[in-house]
């Protein structure tokens, strides 16, 4: 509390008469994230404070948060002035975390397209307001209740009339579509391609945050032979870029099983490098992923186990160490084989059971 900004402190002073259980988070040198809890309601609150010059666009984010009405969009409760650096807003504190803590937790099939599924209906309140994103990453994407709100708005930029792109955003190298590196500009289809990569994640798709991850042997010694901290990082984005702009960025076939072929091309349309091929809208991305939705069935990885969950049956998949699974059924409080179904491989008792 003592090495907060005298502003700040006088905020958390004065807060304290509303608020108990403050729990303090940097986010950035600009910065800080406050938890807090109403001492009336008991209802959990998120305060951000921010520091910025004078002039316009100093209250962006709150500004543009508060002017988007969708389920899923994070909601303002209040935002206050402290002086002519500091400001500060609050929202509602969403229990379950960020998006990255529900990929950790591998959802099931069914329950990843659904919350990408409000994601875009999120993103299309923020198009149809004449804004885009340009940031949409796991970090900024909160859970309640297992409903995603998009969250932080500091990207968020508007399209000038009659424009229908805008400058990129230098943040999250591993987001950028690659039309952003090569152009410097960003529309609608950049927020298509993050929520596409968004969505491979949430399917259990591999996409490692050390760019490190994604070098060539060649890269590697190149990058071994940098020694200016600055352009070692330039050096990282330009492999990001490469293997964006070669399709290469996503492993496919880190993929389970169960995320069928029609679903693997839907993800390629969504972050095709090539504009022309990328889907275009918020309505054709809902309307691939509601197709998906309805070829896939809810698989899911329960530890080592694949688990299907169906009203009539639960079906369980379990490694048998020797690079096969076998096929149990539920039958009452135990599991028993089925019947005439052999020891496959994961991909063979997926396509047979279903």
């Amino acid at each position: 509390m003592e090495s907060l900004p005298e502003e700040l402190q006088a905020a958390i002073t004065e807060l304290a008469r509303d608020y108990d259980g403050f729990e303090f988070h940097p986010v950035g040198a600009n910065g800080y994230l406050v938890f807090a809890r109403n001492r009336i309601s008991g209802a959990e609150v998120a305060i951000k404070f921010y520091y910025g010059a004078p002039g316009e666009r100093r209250h962006d984010e709150p500004r543009l948060l508060a002017s988007i009405q969708s389920p899923n969009v994070l909601r303002i409760i209040d935002a206050r002035n402290l002086s002519e650096e500091w400001a500060f807003f609050l929202t509602p504190r969403c229990g379950d975390g960020d998006l990255d803590a529900l990929i950790a937790e591998r959802p099931s099939a069914l329950q990843a397209i659904d919350v990408a599924l409000g994601i875009c209906t999120g993103a299309s309140a923020i198009h149809s307001n004449g804004l885009i994103h340009r940031d949409l990453k796991p970090g900024n994407i909160v859970c309640e209740q297992g409903i995603p709100l998009i969250a932080d708005f500091g990207s968020v930029r508007q399209l000038a009339k009659g424009e229908t792109d805008i400058p990129a955003s230098g943040h999250s190298a591993l987001y950028r579509p690659p039309e952003s590196y090569e152009t410097g500009r960003y529309s609608v289809q950049g927020d298509i391609y993050q929520i596409g990569l968004v969505t491979y994640q949430l399917l259990g798709g591999v996409l490692p945050y050390d760019p490190l991850e994604y070098f060539s042997k060649s890269d590697a010694r190149k990058y071994a032979d940098i020694a200016d901290d600055f352009e070692r990082s330039k050096f990282q984005d330009s492999v990001i870029h490469r293997r964006a702009a070669s399709c290469d960025l996503m492993n496919i076939g880190t993929l389970p099983p169960w995320v069928g072929g029609s679903a693997r091309g839907a993800l390629r349309a969504m972050t095709n490098p090539n504009l022309s091929k990328r889907l275009g809208n918020m309505g054709d991305v809902a309307a691939v992923l509601s197709r998906m939705r309805a070829d896939t069935s809810d698989w899911r990885w329960q530890a080592d186990i694949a688990r299907l969950v169906r009203e009539d049956r639960v079906v369980e998949l379990r490694p048998t160490g020797e690079g096969l699974f076998e096929p149990l059924q539920a039958k009452g409080d135990t599991f028993r084989r089925i019947p005439s179904v052999q020891n496959a491989s994961l991909k063979d008792l997926v396509k047979r059971i279903g």
